[in-house]
């Protein structure tokens, strides 16, 4: 008659005592009733185990199927719960599906307005400027005043990625006026580089080269300035700082190019 040791150690005394057991009609130990199996069985029990981790390695890959048979071949070792249901056959695992692509909310685009801090920035240059006209005494310390303040405006709006136009117009006026011509030049021409549709500072730029008697150079931005809307006749007229480039007969060439019959 064929011999086998009960596994169940939780609750039996003869699996406790590792002692060989025929095994009788039933298949049953007698002393706990669990199902005995023979060496030969619990051999292919193993082989069968062996094959489904294979199986599963295959299907799975990787470190999450190696651990699910580890667990299966505890569970086959293991003596049953008496009572218990047999273990279901294993069931093939297979890959999730791809997830879709979250689409990305475009990122809203950074607002072109300078903010309240840099306005009062202007504001208060534009008052020490004011002030540098008005009193010739202090002319030169209101202007160092007024640059502080637009460097801090230029600055607040370049950290918040923004090339700030009429910061850099102001500054170059207030260079001008202090006679920074180089400096000077180098803002308004910035300024229109900042915003190629602020005809103010084309225009700037314009009287800028006639009063430092480059007029060559001063016909583009001003050709540029009557394009984008700026038509003031009073001033083309009467601003002194043209006063050098209106003899020559391209400036009245270039005013009557866009409808402007500012001149008698």
């Amino acid at each position: 008659m064929a011999s086998a040791k009960c596994r169940n150690r939780a609750s039996c005394d003869l699996a406790m005592q590792d002692e060989w057991i025929e095994i009788p009609e039933d298949g049953r130990c007698p002393e706990c009733g669990t199902t005995l199996q023979t060496q030969a069985n619990n051999s292919s029990a193993i082989d069968d185990a062996r094959k489904r981790r294979k199986n599963l390695l295959m299907a799975g890959g990787g470190l999450g199927a190696l651990s699910l048979t580890g667990a299966l071949l505890w569970a086959l070792n293991s003596p049953p719960k008496p009572g218990s249901e047999p273990l279901p056959p294993a069931t093939t695992i297979t890959e999730p599906a791809p997830a879709e692509p979250v689409a990305s909310t475009p990122a809203e685009p950074t607002s072109t307005e300078p903010t309240l801090e840099t306005q009062q920035h202007i504001k208060q240059g534009m008052m020490f400027v004011a002030l540098a006209k008005g009193s010739p005494k202090t002319r030169g310390e209101n202007l160092q005043n007024a640059l502080v303040e637009f460097n801090l405006a230029i600055k607040q709006e370049d950290d918040a990625g923004r090339c700030f136009a009429t910061g850099y117009m102001n500054r170059g006026i207030t260079y001008w006026q202090d006679n920074k011509m180089n400096l000077a030049e180098k803002d308004l021409i910035k300024a229109t580089e900042c915003d190629e549709e602020n005809a103010v500072a084309f225009y700037n730029l314009a009287t800028y080269y006639a009063t430092i008697k480059k007029l060559d150079l001063a016909l583009e931005p001003l050709d540029k300035a009557l394009e984008l809307g700026f038509s003031d006749c009073d001033v083309l007229r009467k601003d002194p700082d043209l006063a050098n480039l209106r003899n020559k007969g391209d400036f009245r060439h270039i005013l009557e190019k866009h409808k402007l019959f500012c001149l008698k």
